[in-house]
């Protein structure tokens, strides 16, 4: 299974093309979190209008995540959930595909990352705290002490976490215990998202 990991499009219109333009090269999608960008000019109602249309016309399994600019500065926060189309898997989704097991962790109204106990691959905006995937050059550490506790103490054992948030991270891979971390990070003067291509 080859899965292409991408995040952080902040309404960058040529990355999501981009993206859609992968689908006949990956098995998987996972995007995880921070969809809209309230600096754009289309207001965050159009951007959301063009994501969900965007995504209805996605053929290949697409599983994604909300982060802090998907919900910030929008009354509802569950628009991610209400976009219905086969193969796509929002916030709070659990689903196995060939014997893997894939978790969408919410930026916000989870009950916790117990729920979570027998995901192979967690979708997470926020990556855990006490990493090389949190932290930036200037010590500047953006994770969630929650998930790097529930890794620690293995209420949760993921083989692999996908998660985004800190831009600039000292490192776009880590390890903690035996989950393998991504965050691709961010440039905003790249012609294409950052993103990793994951084999399992």
């Amino acid at each position: 299974m080859k899965i292409l990991h991408t995040t952080d499009l902040h309404f960058n219109k040529r990355w999501f093309e981009w993206i859609a333009q992968q689908q006949d090269n990956f098995d998987i999608f996972c995007i995880s979190g921070d969809f809209l960008e309230s600096s754009k000019e289309e207001t965050l109602l159009e951007q959301i209008e063009w994501i969900t249309i965007w995504i209805k016309k996605f053929h290949k399994p697409l599983f994604v995540c909300s982060g802090n600019h998907d919900i910030d500065e929008f009354e509802n926060e569950e628009w991610l959930n209400k976009i219905d189309t086969s193969n796509y898997y929002a916030d709070n989704t659990i689903k196995k595909i060939d014997d893997i097991t894939f978790g969408c962790y919410p930026y916000i109204g989870a009950d916790g990352y117990f729920e979570f106990d027998e995901c192979d691959i967690l979708i997470t905006h926020i990556p855990p705290a006490n990493t090389k995937i949190s932290t930036n050059k200037d010590n500047d550490d953006w994770g969630d002490k929650e998930l790097y506790s529930a890794i620690k103490r293995k209420v949760i054992n993921p083989k692999i976490l996908l998660c985004a948030h800190q831009h600039r991270p000292v490192k776009t891979m880590d390890k903690l215990l035996n989950t393998t971390i991504h965050n691709p990070a961010f440039n905003e003067n790249s012609d294409v998202p950052n993103y990793h291509i994951i084999e399992v």
